[in-house]
């Protein structure tokens, strides 16, 4: 085991270990752990083949209150429960000087050898929001503006067209008033509906990509990239209106922020 040290902020990584593993090929493992000990990034690097893994997992628990705790306390508007990020790096063991055609002159190397496959996969918890309602203005003098809840308002399967139960389009009127599972609170009250207690959807990307990398002379060198962003053309949805007596309460007409559908980008570079 080798560990050092790391003396920047909390959101940094603080200890990094590096393991070699048992056997002949010099593997080594890697971890980098935060002020509380827990793992941020985990690197496993097979020395062999050239292959490298990355495993990234967050945990955010983080929240926030201000005024009166009791009534305006939850998530941050960003925060995501939990992240789980994992990276593939892999050279193929092809080519000049590799485990398989290893002794290939200039011309078949140039073809075979020097290909490295690349792989991002991401999966993140949905975003909190907080549910209101139409003539939220009417009735807010001081503290927060939201409906109670007095009953299910999750569907047994949600998707863009329904990611919670509305009124059904009909606008909650009048204080006390209820329909489905909502209800205008009464003058002088809060709605019980928690900040951000509402979850929108996850966030699941596969990010692909191929090099190939070639010598030209002794001093030059370049590498063509084909790469692809959300190789599997996942949508991944935005946030449902979250206004609870809306005609379109709970639906999703949008992707998420900074989501896009597939994107393929292809470059060469030389180096020298």
């Amino acid at each position: 085991y080798a560990t050092s040290g790391n003396a920047s902020g909390y959101n940094n990584w603080n200890m990094k270990t590096v393991e070699t593993l048992p056997g002949p090929d010099g593997d080594t493992n890697t971890v980098y752990t935060n002020y509380a000990g827990q793992v941020m990034l985990k690197i496993l690097t097979r020395a062999s083949d050239g292959k490298q893994w990355f495993d990234y997992y967050q945990y955010d628990g983080s929240g926030y209150f201000i005024y009166d705790p009791s009534l305006v306390r939850g998530p941050s508007d960003f925060q995501r429960n939990h992240v789980v990020v994992i990276t593939q790096l892999w050279q193929l063991p092809i080519g000049k000087g590799k485990k398989y055609m290893g002794s290939a002159g200039r011309g078949l190397d140039l073809l075979v050898g020097g290909w490295q496959l690349n792989s991002v996969w991401t999966w993140e918890t949905g975003v909190p929001f907080t549910p209101g309602y139409q003539d939220c203005g009417g009735d807010i003098d001081t503290g927060p503006c939201r409906p109670n809840l007095v009953g299910d308002a999750i569907p047994s399967s949600q998707d863009q067209y329904q990611w919670f139960t509305g009124t059904g389009g009909q606008e909650l009127s009048a204080n006390g008033m209820t329909i489905g599972p909502w209800q205008r609170p009464n003058r002088g009250t809060f709605g019980n509906v928690g900040d951000n207690s509402f979850r929108g959807p996850h966030f699941w990307q596969v990010d692909m990509s191929l090099f190939k990398n070639f010598k030209i002379t002794e001093k030059v060198t370049g590498q063509f990239r084909a790469e692809s962003f959300n190789s599997f053309n996942h949508v991944n949805l935005g946030q449902p209106n979250g206004t609870v007596d809306s005609s379109s309460a709970g639906t999703i007409t949008g992707l998420a922020a900074g989501a896009a559908m597939r994107l393929w980008d292809f470059a060469i570079r030389f180096d020298w």
